[in-house]
Formats: structure tokens, C-alpha cells, sequence
């Protein structure tokens, strides 16, 4: 077998162990944000919103305090800012929360870049093992090799490389486009809250 064949054997080769790493590197992605993005939920993410919206209709504002100290999602962060500068002008407290707010979406956003590049790429990096497979294949047939069961391997193992790039990138895309939603809602939740204790509380 000609040299240049055996170097695109193996260079196919480590583009599947490339994207075995990739697919873990996915998962455990995946798992980091997802934890980030709960913890920013609160663990009462259908009331949280509800509990602190009452309390500031209400202008108790010493149970706020408590209640937000309780608590690690992005809108105890962000009510905490809030209660923090409460003596300051409304545009001071509207530029303090908004900083917070960025600090955390760029925290937050770390992973789901990650997720958005192997989402958009692991199927070209599969697709290039699948065009050296291929290019092995025939090159073995083009060598007059008369054992065609290599040659079918050869197929066979670029059809995998596309398969575990897909593999790779469905879950990716996924799990980029819900967190990047549950993001959104986050900040503009956490936008609400800040408005609407303005209103609550006199501030033009």
C-alpha cells in the first residue's frame, strides 16, 4: 500500500478520536451550564418571580432584604444591588443593576460560545474525516488491492466520522438554543424587577 494512503488512514483516524473528545467536551459543557444557568434560576424558578414582584408591590422592603439574601439566582443578585444602592438616584441604581446584569450574562455566556462553536463545526470536522475516508478507500482501490473488504471498511469508517459529528453537534445546538432562552428570560426578568421597584418606590 502507497505511503500517502497510510497517512490518510491514520490522519482519518484521529479525526474520530478528535471528535470522541469533542463529544465529551460537549457533554461536560453542557452539564457546567446547565448547573450555571439553575443556580441563576433560583430553585424556585416558577415563584421566584412572583414572591419578589409582591413583596415590592407591597414595599416590604425588609423582607425583601431577607428573602434575597436567601437566596443565588440573578434576581436576588440583582434586588440585592438594588436594596444596596436604594439611597442613591434612580439612574445610579438603573446603572448598577445593568453592570451587574452584564457581569453575569458574560459569566453565563462562557459555555454556551463553547456549545455554539462545536454545534456549527463538528459536522465540517466530521464531513473532512469522511472525505479522507473515501479518499483512502479509492486510493487503496486505485492501488489494484484485491481484498475489497478493506476498501468497505475504509467507507464504513468515514460514514462514522459524519455520524459522530452529527452526534456531536445536535445535542450541542440544542442545548445552546434553550439556555441561551432561559438566559434571555433571566435578564429580562431581572430587568422587570429593577423597573418595577423604580416605580415602587418613587424614583423617576
Amino acid at each position: 500500500m502507497p505511503n500517502w494512503i497510510i497517512a490518510v488512514q491514520w490522519v482519518s483516524r484521529s479525526v474520530l478520536f478528535l471528535l470522541l473528545f469533542l463529544s465529551t467536551w460537549s457533554v461536560a459543557t453542557i452539564i457546567r451550564c446547565t448547573k450555571a444557568m439553575k443556580a441563576a434560576e433560583g430553585l424556585e424558578k416558577e415563584s421566584e418571580i412572583g414572591k419578589l414582584t409582591l413583596l415590592i408591590q407591597n414595599s416590604q422592603w425588609e423582607q425583601l432584604q431577607t428573602y434575597t439574601n436567601q437566596g443565588t439566582s440573578l434576581y436576588n443578585g440583582a434586588l440585592n444591588i438594588i436594596l444596596k444602592n436604594s439611597q442613591s438616584s434612580p439612574i445610579q441604581i438603573d446603572r448598577a443593576v445593568r453592570s451587574y446584569l452584564s457581569n453575569e450574562r458574560t459569566r453565563l455566556e462562557d459555555g454556551l460560545t463553547i456549545l455554539a462553536t462545536l454545534g456549527s463545526n463538528a459536522p465540517f470536522i466530521g464531513l473532512f474525516g469522511t472525505v479522507l475516508g473515501i479518499i483512502q478507500a479509492f486510493g487503496a482501490l486505485g492501488a489494484h488491492q484485491n481484498n475489497t473488504s478493506d476498501i468497505m471498511v475504509g467507507i464504513s469508517e468515514s460514514l462514522i466520522a459524519t455520524a459522530i459529528g452529527l452526534f456531536v453537534a445536535i445535542p450541542a445546538v440544542i442545548s445552546y438554543n434553550f439556555l441561551s432562552r432561559t438566559l434571555r428570560v433571566l435578564l429580562v426578568n431581572a430587568e422587570s424587577l429593577k423597573d418595577f421597584y423604580l416605580s415602587r418606590s418613587g424614583g423617576e
